[in-house]
């Protein structure tokens, strides 16, 4: 081997280790990365139960998760009634998040808890970071979820909205709403039996009651919403349509049913861990 070969090769050599030592460097850099804190938000007739492999798999990864249960549901079913409403749930969030002295939250509501999170941003926008809305409602200033429901669904599809869940989303002589079955949104299957065990009745007036807004959740400028696409009539095409391309937002897709957060856990985490 001549000198000029000598010299090629251990010029080449030295790219190959600057290149993996960049590589390196740059996956350790990611796997570094600072802790972020979650504040995970069910949705209807659920509960924090419902974020458990979520909240697991963003726990090994060392951030800090709160998955809050909001009054009247799960383990907190025994404090239900007809006089629990949407301001008593939003006032549940706020209270974790300045119970524990949060600050820079990744906020996540899921389908209802789109209604929460709104309204806990319009309130304490200084200490949120992101607002994630995982197949939610994302309701305007005086609007119900009832209201979403009917602005998102043209009356066709709002009609086969109803009648689909017509059997057992029923108000009762309680003011409480039967939850509506896992196979109507499209759980996993081999799930679907483990959240209608977990899922309980829950106060229509949580429905009914408007959010009322001052504007000042504007101020949190990025802002996620999570599709999923492996169910119909869907409310949730329209909100995901509606912000796609505003600034700000990152509109996203996943191929499940509405419980993404059962269905697809641990891609969920990696997604909420994505910068926006």
């Amino acid at each position: 081997m001549n000198r000029r070969q000598l010299i090629g090769n251990a010029v080449a050599g030295a790219a190959l280790t600057s290149s993996l030592f960049t590589t390196s460097n740059s996956a350790k850099g990611a796997e570094n990365r600072s802790p972020l804190t979650f504040v995970l938000v069910h949705g209807a007739w659920h509960g924090g139960w419902c974020y458990r492999d979520v909240a697991s798999e963003l726990r090994s990864g060392g951030h800090t998760v709160f998955t809050p249960t909001l009054t009247g549901l799960g383990e907190r079913a025994h404090l239900n009634g007809q006089d629990v409403t949407l301001e008593t749930h939003i006032r549940d969030v706020c209270g974790v998040i300045e119970a524990e002295e949060l600050s820079d939250v990744i906020l996540c509501g899921h389908s209802y808890g789109g209604m929460v999170i709104t309204g806990v941003a319009d309130r304490m926008a200084s200490r949120i970071r992101t607002l994630v809305y995982l197949d939610a409602f994302i309701p305007e200033h005086e609007q119900s979820l009832n209201k979403c429901l009917e602005v998102a669904l043209s009356r066709e599809n709002f009609k086969a909205f109803i009648e689909g869940f017509r059997g057992s989303a029923i108000k009762n002589n309680s003011g409480l709403m039967a939850p509506a079955p896992a196979e109507g949104f499209k759980v996993i299957e081999q799930k679907r039996a483990w959240v209608d065990r977990r899922c309980v009745p829950q106060a229509l007036a949580t429905f009914e009651m408007p959010v009322l807004l001052t504007g000042a959740g504007s101020a949190i400028k990025e802002r996620v919403f999570i599709l999923a696409e492996g169910w119909d009539p869907s409310p949730f095409r329209y909100y995901a349509a509606k912000v796609a391309g505003l600034p700000g937002w990152r509109v996203t897709k996943m191929p499940c049913g509405h419980d993404v957060m059962v269905d697809m856990p641990f891609d969920l985490a990696r997604e909420l861990v994505k910068p926006t």
